[in-house]
C-alpha cells in the first residue's frame, strides 16, 4: 500500500444484522464459526449476492487488548431467528471507506483512514459503547464466499468503513 490512500465516501442505508461475537485467543475465527453454522441453517450463504458480513473489533475496556470481535450477518425482515441470537441495527449515514486486499494492508490502512478522517473536514460520529465493550469502525468481507465458506481464495479484500457526521 503506498502513502497515499484513495478514500471515499459513502452513504449507507441502516442493515438489520445478527450478531456473533467472541473474546478468546482467536476472536475472529470463533465468532465466524457462531455465525457461520447460524447463517447457514438459514440459508442465508446460499443468499451470499444478498448477504452482506462485516466484522468488528471489540474492547471490553479503554485498551487496546484484550480484544474481542463479532460478526454482523445482514438479514432481511422475514428471517426468523431464536431469542438467543442478537438482532442488531448496522447505522445508516456517511462513511469514510477505502477498500485494502488481505491482512497486512489492512494493518496499514486502518492507521492511515484514521489519519485521513482526523485531518479532513468530516468528523467521527465517535465511538460507541455496546453491552461487550467499546466499538469503533466496520470491517465489511467483500469476498466472504470465497474465503470464508469456499476457502477457494485466500486473500480477502475488505472495505474498512468510519461512520462520519454529515455537516
Amino acid at each position: 500500500m503506498s502513502d497515499k490512500i484513495n478514500i471515499k465516501l459513502e452513504k449507507s442505508n441502516t442493515m438489520r444484522a445478527a450478531f456473533f461475537y467472541e473474546f478468546s485467543k482467536a476472536p475472529e475465527e470463533d465468532s465466524w464459526k457462531k455465525a457461520y453454522v447460524w447463517a447457514e441453517k438459514k440459508g442465508l450463504l446460499k443468499k451470499y449476492k444478498e448477504t452482506r458480513i462485516f466484522g468488528k473489533n471489540i474492547y471490553p475496556t479503554e485498551n487496546p487488548e484484550p480484544h474481542g470481535y463479532g460478526f454482523y450477518v445482514t438479514i432481511t425482515p422475514d428471517i426468523k431467528f431464536e431469542s438467543n441470537i442478537i438482532v442488531r441495527l448496522i447505522p445508516g449515514g456517511l462513511y469514510a471507506v477505502v477498500r485494502c486486499e488481505g491482512f497486512e494492508q489492512m494493518g496499514l490502512a486502518w492507521p492511515m483512514l484514521w489519519d485521513w478522517v482526523k485531518n479532513s473536514e468530516y468528523e467521527y460520529i465517535g465511538e460507541t459503547k455496546e453491552e461487550y465493550g467499546y466499538e469503533l469502525g466496520l470491517e465489511e468481507h467483500i469476498n466472504w464466499y470465497a474465503t470464508l465458506v469456499e476457502k477457494s481464495e485466500n486473500n480477502y479484500i475488505f472495505n474498512l468503513m468510519i461512520q462520519l457526521w454529515e455537516k
